[in-house]
């Protein structure tokens, strides 16, 4: 009861001072939402919405019974968990933050991985993707696509190294469901309606955390104060300030991470999987300060020089329009969409035969 009254009185003194900014200064609160309405237009949904249909897609058309056949013994000696859910990781590692907790709920919904498997994947399978790492992080604030690579593959490391550990905390669990893979009309249509609610979703947050930023701006706080701030509430702002002011293995650090609003977008996965927050909070602290151990060893094993962008936040919204594999997800679902056409369209023709 005691925790509940002192949540409340947390909730209720954010709305009182946010209604009040706004109140205040509205001028500074709708500067907020239209830079987070730029990062969703130009950025999020580019990178992000592809990913987002396709893991729904795999899961629903029970593709991923087929992929997790093929993978089933890797994973199982790796990380103890079956083959679907590698296919889990292996988005995570490729789809950013919020696609392989997606995919994780997913999986527990229809029987694919039992509930303490998912938790466990909840600790480990919550990633930056290398559009973000390589393209933003690396070639647009240190102007350095090889320092962008070696902090992502940090990050790759740092997340395989905790899944290996995890897996001492198997139970032995046996999965409810073993499918056959099979063609189902009508599921492309199902994961694009997913998709887009995960994304509107994910926007409202981003939506929110730029109105706070901007809040957070206005108050005249230190420096060093301020940077934390940033580093801790949110992961593209952090990783822009940070840069220039300490080594590029922190950027790791702040990534790993991943950001208070990250943090709240996952919320209903964190919620699904019944893992707690503090420990999810102790596996992106783990994972952040894996991430930049790894990526201080890599440094120094394949030093190279970088450069701060004095202006990032003018062109990192630009990024994720030309990421590679957004674009090679868009070409797969392109074919799924022609597969499924197909489909129809021969079982209406044997119908009306």
């Amino acid at each position: 009861m005691k925790n509940y009254k002192i949540r409340f009185a947390f909730c209720f003194l954010a709305v009182t001072v946010f209604v009040a900014a706004f109140f205040l200064n509205p001028a500074l609160m709708i500067d907020g939402v239209s830079k987070g309405l730029s990062i969703c237009a130009t950025s999020v949904i580019p990178s992000l919405f592809p990913f987002m249909v396709l893991s729904d897609y795999l899961i629903r058309s029970e593709f991923i019974d087929f992929i997790g056949r093929i993978i089933d013994p890797i994973t199982k000696t790796l990380f103890r968990l079956p083959g679907s859910a590698g296919c889990a990781v292996i988005m995570s590692l490729i789809g950013g933050y919020p696609v392989g907790a997606n995919m994780i709920v997913r999986l527990l919904e229809n029987g694919s991985i039992t509930q303490n498997r998912a938790k466990r994947m909840m600790l480990f399978c919550v990633n930056a993707g290398p559009a973000f790492v390589i393209g933003m992080v690396g070639t647009v604030i240190f102007s350095s696509r090889k320092a962008g690579i070696i902090l992502y593959l940090s990050m790759v490391i740092a997340s395989l190294a905790m899944g290996i550990f995890l897996r001492v905390f198997d139970g032995g669990e046996i999965e409810l469901k073993t499918g056959k893979t099979e063609f189902r009309s009508g599921v492309l249509n199902q994961s694009v309606v997913s998709g887009t609610n995960s994304m509107l979703y994910l926007c409202a947050w981003i939506l929110l955390f730029s109105c706070i930023n901007s809040l957070i701006e206005s108050v005249n706080l230190p420096d060093e104060i301020m940077l934390w701030i940033k580093m801790i509430t949110e992961v593209t702002g952090g990783c822009a300030e940070a840069a220039g002011k300490y080594p590029v293995s922190v950027q790791a650090l702040v990534m790993g991470w991943s950001g208070l609003s990250v943090h709240c977008q996952l919320l209903p996965q964190i919620k699904e999987t019944q893992v707690k927050y503090q420990h999810f909070v102790l596996s992106r602290i783990i994972h952040g300060g894996l991430s930049a151990t790894f990526a201080g060893f890599l440094f120094r094993v394949f030093p190279c020089e970088t450069d701060v962008f004095s202006t990032t936040s003018q062109v990192f919204p630009q990024l994720y329009s030309v990421s590679v594999p957004a674009a090679v997800s868009t070409v797969i679902l392109a074919m799924m969409l022609t597969a499924e056409m197909t489909n129809l369209i021969r079982k209406k023709n044997n119908d009306e035969a």
